[in-house]
């Protein structure tokens, strides 16, 4: 019960002051890929915590079976129709937790991971009819639209869009930096950091902490895409162009320059950057540690029996 108790206070550690402490966190801004990779340490060691203590208390050991023998020994007692062991009722109450939880894993989350990427390869397939892909470049294309809207589509035949909107109300400058930008995400597979975060947020709409952790993930996500096109562009031209698309909108199976902290983006470009390396080196420290906690409570529990 003491490892039990060890993996549930490492979960509702990492679920509550450290998620609420990082949503709010400043330095996040100055390394934006660093904060990602910690936010995805702390999901994995969430749900390995999670699941770590469910399964360990289906393990109690009360008859010296273990996890495997015992999943094993109900699957046969299903299919063969026979007895299976007794389980204590702190032993049912752990396995049956650990499989309400590890279900909608693959019920919940992968099926709407599926039909994300099947929109967006669908939404790609449109735009391959209706664009027309712009001379002098690969693998823009261009659509005809009023308005100015840049995007991303990620995947196998990746795309970047660019409505003739946009290509007439910015400069070449700032067109290049918006490719930039949209380039980066592509380069980088944005679309595979947000895509967890994005289906756990929507398996459960109401949950305002989800939403607030998916809104910061993407915020983080657009970060690191300015700061790829700062290096290759001019910082000016970057932020004159994220305000011209500040007002416009993407398809919810794209990334885009545009997001709801725009401001915090723009002054970010514009103001000079001080040196993050120590901040980066601190968060990724940070997330090799949040991932070793759970697992080596795991393996010492190993190691006891």
């Amino acid at each position: 019960m003491t490892r039990v108790a060890v993996l549930l206070a490492i979960a509702l550690l990492l679920a509550w002051p450290v998620r609420a402490r990082l949503v709010r966190a400043r330095w996040t801004a100055l390394a934006p890929r660093a904060a990602i990779v910690l936010w995805q340490a702390i999901g994995l060691a969430f749900g390995v915590a999670v699941l770590g203590a469910c399964f360990e208390l289906a393990c109690s050991p009360s008859d010296g079976v273990g996890l495997w023998a015992r999943i094993t020994d109900l699957v046969g007692a299903l299919v063969a129709n026979r007895p299976a062991h007794a389980l204590t009722p702190g032993q049912l109450f752990g396995l049956t937790a650990g499989l309400l939880i590890a279900t909608p894993l693959f019920t919940a989350v992968a099926p709407r991971a599926v039909r994300f990427v099947r929109a967006r390869d669908h939404h790609r397939m449109l735009v391959d009819l209706v664009g027309d892909e712009w001379v002098g470049t690969t693998n823009v294309l261009v659509l005809e639209h009023p308005q100015a809207i840049a995007y991303s589509l990620a995947g196998m035949h990746s795309r970047v869009v660019v409505s003739s909107g946009a290509i007439e109300a910015l400069s070449d400058d700032e067109i290049l930096a918006v490719l930039a930008h949209e380039r980066a995400h592509l380069h980088a597979r944005h679309d595979l950091v947000l895509l967890p975060f994005r289906s756990l947020s929507s398996v459960l709409p109401a949950s305002e902490v989800l939403a607030a952790v998916n809104r910061h993930v993407r915020g983080l996500i657009e970060m690191a895409a300015d700061d790829c096109a700062r290096r290759e562009c001019e910082p000016g031209a970057l932020a004159r162009a994220l305000c011209r698309l500040a007002t416009t909108g993407v398809p919810s199976v794209a990334l885009g320059a545009s997001s709801d902290n725009m401001a915090v983006r723009v002054e970010r470009v514009l103001s000079p950057r001080p040196s993050a390396k120590l901040v980066a080196l601190g968060s990724g420290l940070s997330a090799i540690g949040v991932v070793a906690l759970p697992l080596v409570a795991i393996l010492l529990t190993l190691g006891g029996r």
